[in-house]
C-alpha cells in the first residue's frame, strides 16, 4: 500500500479518476495524517474508529465546499471533494471514505443515483443528500435510496456541526462501536434508548432519518417498549430540538377533558372554567407534541385532532376564533387502528395523516440478546440512584431473565432489576432475588387442538365464549401463579381493579380450589 503524507495544503488526488472529475484534499493545520490508498484493484478495509475520519463532498458549488470543509476541518475531520460524481464510486473503497455527501443539484439527477450506487456496492459507507434550497421533496426521495441524513443549503455552519455529530452516532451504531469502557453497562446507546440487535439498529436508523424532517410520525408497538423514548428522539434529532416537547397520554383523561387539555377553553366554556386557558396545541408550539395512546381519543377530539394536524388551526372550547400554530405531532398506541378504522371506531383520515410514517417497536421477547446489555445499564442506574453498591447479574439470574418472555417489556425489565437490587446482599444479583413473576413463570399459553375440535359443531357464539373461559381460566391461573396467588398483586400485573379481577376470577370459578390470597 503506498502513503501518501498530506499536511495543511491542498493537492490532486493520488488515484486516477474518470475524465472530468477532480478530487482535492485537505487536513486541519497541526495535524500529520497520512491518506492511505490501495494498490490499483485492491479495496483497503477501514481502519476501525470512534468517528467518521474521511469526509467526501461532491458538488460542483465551490462555496458550500469550502463552507463544509471549514465546519469539518474545524472538528478534526479530513475532507475530500470532487466537483462531479464520475469515478466517486470506483475511487470510494480505496480512499476509505467513511461519509459521501451528494449535492442534489448534479447534472441529470445523478446526485440520486450517486446514492444508490454508493449504497449497492459500499453498503458499510454512509450517505447524505446535500439539498438545494427549497426543495422539502428531497430528503425524502434521498432516504428512499439509502441517504442517512440531509443538509440544506446555503450551509450553516452549527447545522453542518449538528450533521456530523449525527452522523458520527450512526456510525457507531451501525459498525458496533462501543465506547471505550471497563464497565458492561456503558455499551452504544442511542438518545437513552439501548439496544445491538439489527431490529434496534434499524429503528435507530430510521429515527435519524425521519427525524430531521416535518413529517408526522406514527409509533407503534405493545405497552412499555420505549414509544415516548421514540418520540423524544425524533424530538431531539430535529430543528425543534431547543423548542417545547410537550406531551399527553391520551388515555389518561376523561373523554370531555381531552378536548380542553389539548385545545384549552375560554372563560365559561363549561362549569369550572372560570379564565381563559391555553392548550397544550398551543404550549408546543414551534415544538413537537406527543400524543400517546391516540386509539383512545373520541370522536370529536379526533376531527379536532386532524383539522389542527392539517391546517395547523386550534379553536378553544367556547371560542369563536382559531389560532395558527406549528407544531410536530408524534402520535403512538398499542392499539390496532387498522382494525378499529374497519370499526368506525377510528377515523380512516386521520390514520393516514398520522402515519406519514410509521415506526414500530419490536417487543422485548424478539430481541432477547438486547436483555443483557439493558439488564446492566439498569443496575448502574439504579445503584447511582439508590447510593447501593455497584451488583453484576449471576449467570443463573442472566439465564432467567432470558428465559423469560416479558410481557411488560422493557418497562417490567427495569421495574424487576430495581427491585432486584434492593433486594440483593451479596456480590452479585442471583435467582433468588428476583420476583417469583419470573421463577414460577407458565409456558405462552394457546388454544389446545382438543377444545377446537370439541367446538367445531357449536353455533359461532356459544364455541367462542367456549373458548374465551377456557383462555381466562388458563390465563388468570398462570397470573395468580406468577404472583403468589396474592390478588392485589396479579390485578396490579395485569392493569385490573382489585375489584373486576375478584368478580372475573368468580365468573370463571377459579375461586375454588385455587390458592388465593387477598393481600
Amino acid at each position: 500500500m503506498s502513503n501518501v503524507a498530506l499536511y495543511n495544503t491542498e493537492v490532486p488526488s493520488a488515484f486516477p479518476l474518470a475524465r472530468g472529475a477532480s478530487l482535492t484534499t485537505r487536513v486541519p493545520t497541526g495535524r500529520d495524517r497520512q491518506l492511505r490508498i490501495a494498490p490499483e484493484g485492491q479495496v483497503s478495509s477501514p481502519t476501525p474508529s470512534h468517528a467518521l475520519m474521511r469526509i467526501l463532498v461532491v458538488s460542483p458549488n465551490a462555496q458550500a465546499c469550502t463552507a463544509l470543509r471549514a465546519v469539518f476541518e474545524r472538528e478534526g475531520r479530513e475532507v475530500l471533494s470532487a466537483s462531479s460524481p464520475a469515478g466517486v464510486v470506483e475511487m470510494i473503497g480505496r480512499a476509505e471514505v467513511d461519509l459521501l455527501i451528494s449535492d442534489q443539484l448534479l447534472p441529470d439527477d445523478s446526485g440520486y443515483a450517486l446514492l444508490e450506487s454508493v449504497r449497492d456496492q459500499h453498503p458499510t459507507v454512509m450517505t447524505a443528500l446535500m439539498a438545494a434550497p427549497g426543495m422539502s421533496q428531497a430528503p425524502l426521495l434521498a432516504f428512499e435510496r439509502g441517504a442517512s441524513d440531509f443538509l440544506t443549503q446555503p450551509i450553516d455552519a452549527e447545522e453542518a456541526v449538528a450533521f456530523l455529530r449525527r452522523a458520527e452516532q450512526l456510525h457507531a451504531v451501525r459498525g458496533h462501536v462501543a465506547r471505550p469502557s471497563t464497565a458492561e453497562y456503558e455499551a452504544p446507546d442511542f438518545r437513552g434508548m439501548y439496544g445491538t440487535t439489527s431490529v434496534m439498529r434499524d429503528v435507530f436508523k430510521m429515527i435519524t432519518r425521519v427525524g430531521r424532517t416535518g413529517v408526522t410520525v406514527l409509533v407503534t408497538g405493545e405497552s412499555g417498549t420505549g414509544k415516548e423514548l421514540v418520540a423524544r428522539a425524533l424530538h431531539d434529532e430535529s430543528a425543534r430540538r431547543n423548542k417545547p416537547f410537550i406531551a399527553l397520554n391520551c388515555s389518561a383523561l376523561p373523554s370531555e377533558l381531552v378536548e380542553s387539555e389539548l385545545f384549552g377553553h375560554t372563560r365559561g366554556a363549561f362549569t369550572g372554567a372560570v379564565k381563559d386557558r391555553g392548550g397544550l396545541f398551543e404550549a408546543a408550539h414551534d415544538g413537537t407534541l406527543f400524543l400517546d395512546e391516540i386509539g383512545d381519543l373520541g370522536p370529536l377530539a379526533q376531527a379536532k385532532v386532524l383539522r389542527a394536524v392539517e391546517s395547523g388551526e386550534v379553536m378553544r372550547v367556547g371560542g369563536t376564533k382559531s389560532s395558527h400554530v406549528d407544531v410536530r405531532v408524534i402520535a403512538a398506541t398499542n392499539r390496532p387502528l387498522d382494525e378499529m378504522v374497519l370499526d368506525g371506531r377510528f377515523r380512516e383520515d386521520l390514520l393516514y395523516r398520522l402515519k406519514v410514517i410509521s415506526l414500530a417497536l419490536p417487543p422485548l421477547r424478539e430481541r432477547k440478546s438486547d436483555i443483557p446489555l439493558l439488564a446492566s445499564h439498569f443496575l448502574h442506574v439504579f445503584a447511582e440512584r439508590h447510593s447501593l453498591p455497584a451488583r453484576a447479574l449471576s449467570p443463573d439470574a442472566r439465564d432467567m431473565l432470558m428465559q423469560y418472555d416479558w410481557p411488560g417489556n422493557v418497562r417490567e425489565l427495569r421495574n424487576v432489576i430495581e427491585g432486584a437490587l434492593v433486594m440483593c446482599d451479596g456480590a452479585e444479583i442471583a435467582v433468588c432475588d428476583l420476583p417469583s413473576s419470573l421463577t414460577t413463570a407458565s409456558p405462552r399459553l394457546s388454544v389446545p387442538t382438543s377444545l377446537m375440535e370439541q367446538s367445531a359443531d357449536l353455533p359461532f357464539v356459544e364455541a367462542r365464549e367456549r373458548a374465551l373461559r377456557e383462555f381466562d381460566r388458563a390465563f388468570l391461573g398462570a397470573a395468580l401463579s406468577r404472583n403468589g396467588g396474592n390478588i392485589a398483586r396479579t390485578a396490579r400485573a395485569l392493569g385490573l381493579h382489585r375489584q373486576s379481577l375478584q368478580k372475573l376470577l368468580a365468573r370463571r370459578d377459579l375461586r375454588n380450589g385455587e390458592t388465593v390470597r387477598e393481600l
